[in-house]
């Protein structure tokens, strides 16, 4: 089983150490590829391997396929997101259905969660587990770290995808962006016994949240699409959840049916967001928290597959996946002015960012 390679690794570290003498010289774990960005490049739909591209924002550097290198092993197909938490990494690939455990420090391989159908993102739950949301069942899988023991799947609705967990009250409100289908809730999820607390109705297809420095829940929804009739098209919309009542207190749609606005995200003082109208072919907008009606005109007039700021350092970066069959491009943005810092080429459909 997976879960016996990562608790074979802890062992080992764990007789290693007692085998130390006293007077040996404490070594540090090395630290690789940090501070900076992660790029999580998907890689082509259906074959190949996404990659992990690691970016270096004060010497503009980039280098290729990290993950490949320490490990001499492909991540996979389709490599969705990484997330990273003190200790470990989690590389998601979507469509071989495996996520990647890594060391936090150096990349190198702990062991491969392979339960799950299609898992999408990874975020720690508290000091001891963390949540990993699988679009093909359903579910949220709950592990238990560091033994990667399972702790239970809980059903939450179709196609769950990012999540946002709150620690001061142990929710984790998950975003379930319809998958095959449609949906139109946020699953609240108490992380202490793993029980569905409520279901907060949004229009359809919620596919990315910020949360801004009064503690609100901002979710970005992509709209119902009807390609057969497009008469039957529902708009997207951006919404704003109070996370103590867990009520939606604003709703401000898109004016296009046919758009799908997503890459929901926020600059480092967490009072202005930026998105995307349109995540194949939209530019990108932002709106100051205080708002009450949408921005009419974009404040960078090209696709956004991928669109996220720097939390730690706060620029602001895009993601061109150009075809979608060649190598993409990531630009990088000063915030607020937007002037361009810098662009590199990256691996295939740039999908997202990861910042440390």
């Amino acid at each position: 089983m997976t879960k016996n390679h990562v608790v074979a690794a802890a062992a080992l570290a764990i007789v290693v150490a007692a085998s130390c003498k006293k007077d040996d010289a404490i070594q540090l774990p090395e630290k690789l590829y940090q501070p900076g960005v992660l790029v999580v490049n998907e890689g082509p739909f259906g074959s190949g391997t996404g990659t992990l591209d690691f970016y270096d924002p004060q010497t503009k550097k980039l280098e290729s396929d990290i993950y490949q290198k320490v490990n001499g092993v492909p991540i996979g197909n389709i490599f969705q997101s990484a997330y990273f938490d003190l200790s470990y990494g989690y590389l998601v690939a979507n469509n071989s259905g495996a996520v990647r455990v890594v060391d936090a420090n150096n990349l190198k391989l702990v062991g491969t969660l392979e339960d799950m159908a299609s898992p999408r993102y990874a975020v720690r739950t508290g000091t001891l587990s963390v949540a990993i949301s699988d679009w093909a069942s359903g579910k949220v899988f709950f592990y238990q770290t560091p033994s990667f023991v399972k702790l239970a799947e809980v059903e939450s609705g179709n196609g769950p995808e990012r999540m946002y967990y709150q620690p001061s009250s142990n929710k984790l409100y998950v975003l379930n962006s319809g998958g095959f289908f449609t949906d139109s809730t946020i699953t609240v999820i108490n992380t202490t016994n793993f029980q569905v607390i409520r279901k907060i109705q949004v229009p359809y297809n919620p596919n990315a949240f910020a949360v801004d420095k009064d503690g609100k829940l901002w979710v970005i929804c992509g709209g119902k699409k009807d390609f057969t009739n497009p008469a039957n098209n529902t708009p997207g919309a951006l919404v704003r959840i109070n996370t103590s009542t867990d009520q939606v207190e604003l709703t401000l749609s898109f004016p296009d049916a046919g758009k799908f606005p997503s890459n929901l995200t926020i600059n480092r003082d967490r009072d202005v967001l930026y998105f995307v109208d349109d995540k194949y072919f939209g530019g990108v907008y932002r709106m100051n928290i205080t708002a009450n009606a949408l921005p009419s005109d974009p404040v960078i007039n090209r696709t956004a597959y991928a669109l996220a700021i720097d939390d730690i350092r706060g620029d602001l970066y895009l993601g061109d996946a150009g075809n979608f069959n060649q190598a993409g491009k990531m630009i990088r943005y000063t915030v607020p002015s937007l002037t361009p810092v810098d662009s590199q080429q990256v691996g295939v459909i740039p999908g997202n960012f990861t910042f440390r």
